[in-house]
């Protein structure tokens, strides 16, 4: 939908609410911030819908939450384009819930969508069923796609099942909720063009079935975004079906139409998170207010005042009552007025005597006696007790790390004793007599399988790295061998046993690998040769970014770079040896985790001793983070394709690829197809605060649902063809790590 007048400027205001059904607290939430100010042109507008999923433990919960964080984390992001920061943020609430509910052992689940409104152009991400509309000229447009009209699309032949679903093509598995799994898809529609006049309505699923266009045409003819959302809400229909659903509609003004823009305080962008979220459902359902009235619409009935004259009433009887009693007791009233008109009403003002209670006496004997047995019983009990603590302890021991290529510099780390674990062996063990400590031992289990000896491998033949003449690019070569591929979460905390499972040995052919990411200057030497495409959110002849990382860069832009200077983009497995070297390091630098003082990495918000950071740095600013082989930002900085397609459970394929051949699998390729290709190492995008240290590692996985994003870059791989002149191209030998004046590690023993 263009703009007939791009110079027109475009104005939005809306409203975003909910109908609660019978509940006080909904199943649905809404939420919605529109930070254009009046007479100002620019900033966003954002209105989040979202619905926890039925069935699950908390809906209530994840429902609120979800829409609160997707509004916090848009309007906190550093990217600039509107559908990057709506699927970023989709991905974060999608992760978090995913990790609450892994540690909580709960079911949970949401759907949301999100509209956002940037000087006259919409944008509007998906997960669910919820519906988008623009109401133009007296017409209904539908903006987003239900499964319905996706299922025709691939009957008809217009979409093939990989390209709807994915790899597999399987509807059925195609995720629809934000916190079922990791592999989401996120549907975004971006660059929607609007002009004044329009009404752009988003609705949740629920309300989507009990409105049709009568209904939306006949809420669309109020001048108010308010009164069109209230009047959608209370549908009939809706009403009487009694169940939850949510609304926003905004209307789109022009210059000539902003004196009649009506707008309504929003909500104010706040962080949140799931128990924070959980805490507020209980106060609420704890303080839960009275409600005025329980008849329609809301009115109270008018009290009676016969309860009150009744109690009044017998007040007064009762207190005439006590009085002739107090009179008649304490000899006011003479004994034999009180005899012949009250009789035995009164009792007598001598004192009784007194009478045992049998019973009560017997009782107290009784617990005396029970009070002494016990006491009888605890002494008993006292010297029987043992001197040792019923609770298994463990001899804690120090892992020893000398075969591995560096020593942590943080605390060794001490975990418990395992039986039969030669690793592990202290001097007590070797002291100890085998068959006592043959009956003192359990049987053993190892719940992570164990890498298979290494076959032998010819000798490592490390070829000269060097420059490339045309983009400038140093190229670091990785000799051919066996490597470490995956995680074993015995060793690695935040192993990901789903994605990085089967730990394995691979075989990769030799080949050079990009000592950075690709920069803005290398880029712009393809560009300028014509063989490259300058994206629209590129930083090319920006003063000052020359030598930061390219982003906003498609897999196709890389591609094409890679190709012009003899290669590709590597697959996941090249990029993860490059990465860890053959030792199977969970950092390239090791095993220290990334943080802000140790400069091993550019991490969310780090700052440098010059006051320099909180956004990209330099390519390669970060050398003390250096991988085995001298390549610099493999983690951190920004994430970076690979050529390879993301599939969750692709590990396992090769396990079994591994198992049926009885070799070591060779030169991997990953999937034929997907919809997201893998991206790797991380990034300081303040979106991963919460994530780094496990994005970061040499085995994390992850996707892009996008094209490009601000915190995408890449580098490139050239193949060893065997060519004793080298790469075409290359320059002079660089004395770089790794390089000819310094040996690679040696592979695995």
């Amino acid at each position: 939908m263009e703009n007939n007048n791009p110079e027109t400027k475009i104005y939005s205001a809306g409203y975003a609410d909910t109908f609660h059904g019978s509940s006080d607290i909904s199943t649905e939430y809404s939420c919605f911030y529109e930070k254009e100010p009046d007479g100002t042109v620019g900033a966003s507008n954002l209105y989040v819908l979202a619905s926890g999923i039925k069935g699950t433990s908390v809906p209530e919960v994840t429902a609120r939450f979800t829409a609160k964080k997707i509004l916090y984390e848009y309007f906190h992001s550093y990217d600039y384009v509107d559908a990057s920061r709506l699927a970023l943020a989709m991905r974060t609430v999608n992760n978090e819930i995913c990790n609450y509910a892994k540690v909580q052992s709960d079911n949970l689940g949401s759907t949301a969508i999100a509209a956002s409104v940037t000087d006259g152009k919409v944008t509007i991400a998906t997960v669910g069923r919820a519906k988008a509309y623009i109401i133009r000229n007296g017409k209904v447009f539908q903006i987003t796609e239900d499964p319905a009209v996706v299922e025709e699309k691939i009957q008809a032949g217009e979409m093939t099942p990989e390209e709807a679903y994915g790899e597999g093509g399987d509807s059925a598995a195609f995720p629809t909720a934000l916190g079922k799994e990791r592999d989401i898809t996120t549907d975004v529609y971006d660059g929607i063009e609007v002009r004044g006049g329009d009404i752009l309505l988003v609705c949740s699923a629920s309300l989507e079935t009990f409105i049709g266009k009568k209904e939306i045409l006949e809420a669309a003819s109020d001048s108010s975004p308010r009164t069109i959302t209230q009047k959608l809400l209370n549908s009939p229909s809706l009403q009487n079906a009694n169940v939850p659903a949510s609304a926003a509609a905004i209307r789109i003004y022009d210059e000539s139409m902003v004196d009649n823009m009506i707008r309504v305080d929003g909500d104010t962008p706040e962080d949140t998170d799931l128990n924070l979220e959980r805490k507020e459902v209980e106060l609420i359902r704890k303080n839960k207010p009275r409600k005025p009235g329980n008849e329609p619409g809301g009115k109270k009935k008018k009290k009676s005042n016969l309860p009150r004259i009744i109690l009044l009433v017998l007040l007064f009887l009762a207190l005439l009552a006590g009085g002739v009693w107090a009179a008649a007791r304490y000899g006011i009233i003479p004994a034999e007025v009180r005899e012949k008109y009250l009789g035995n009403l009164i009792p007598s003002t001598e004192t009784p005597t007194p009478t045992i209670d049998w019973v009560r006496e017997s009782m107290t004997v009784y617990e005396a006696t029970m009070d002494v047995q016990k006491a009888a019983a605890v002494a008993a009990t006292v010297n029987a007790w043992p001197t040792q603590t019923p609770y298994p302890t463990f001899t804690p021991v120090f892992i020893d790390l000398e075969e591995k290529t560096e020593a942590p510099t943080a605390t060794a780390v001490v975990v418990p004793e395992v039986s039969g674990s030669a690793d592990m062996e202290t001097d007590a063990d070797t002291d100890a007599d085998p068959e006592q400590t043959a009956e003192d031992e359990g049987p053993t289990s190892t719940p992570f399988p164990t890498l298979p000896p290494e076959p032998e491998t010819p000798e490592v033949v490390v070829k000269d790295d060097y420059v490339d003449e045309r983009s400038g690019a140093e190229m670091v070569y990785i000799p051919a061998g066996n490597f470490v591929l995956g995680s074993n979460p015995e060793e690695d905390y935040y192993a990901d046993s789903e994605e990085e499972s089967p730990q394995m040995r691979v075989y990769l052919d030799g080949y050079w690998m990009g000592k950075t990411e690709v920069t803005n200057a290398q880029y712009l030497r393809c560009v300028e040769a014509g063989v490259c495409d300058q994206g629209y959110y590129m930083a090319l002849y920006m003063p000052g970014l020359e030598d930061y990382p390219v982003t906003y860069v498609t897999v196709e832009q890389a591609e094409r770079f890679c190709s012009w200077i003899g290669g590709h983009l590597p697959s996941e497995y090249q990029w993860e040896k490059a990465a860890r070297g053959t030792d199977g390091r969970i950092y390239p630098w090791g095993s220290e985790e990334p943080d802000y003082d140790n400069n091993l990495a550019n991490i969310p918000n780090y700052v440098n001793e010059d006051g320099e950071g909180n956004d990209l740095f330099a390519a390669g600013s970060f050398p003390e983070g250096a991988s085995p082989y001298g390549l610099l930002d493999m983690a951190g900085n920004v994430w970076e394709w690979t050529s390879t397609w993301y599939s969750a459970n692709y590990y396992k394929t090769l396990d079994a690829e591994q198992e049926l051949s009885g070799s070591i699998v060779r030169n991997p390729t990953g999937p034929e197809n997907g919809s997201s290709r893998v991206i790797r190492g991380g990034s300081c995008a303040p979106t991963e605060i919460n994530y780094f240290a496990a994005y970061m590692r040499t085995a994390a996985r992850s996707y892009l649902n996008m094209a490009s994003s601000y915190y995408v870059g890449f580098r490139c791989m050239v193949p060893d063809t065997g060519d004793a002149a080298g790469p075409e191209g290359a320059g002079n030998p660089m004395n770089l790590p790794g390089g000819p004046d310094e040996p690679v590690p040696a592979p695995l023993p």
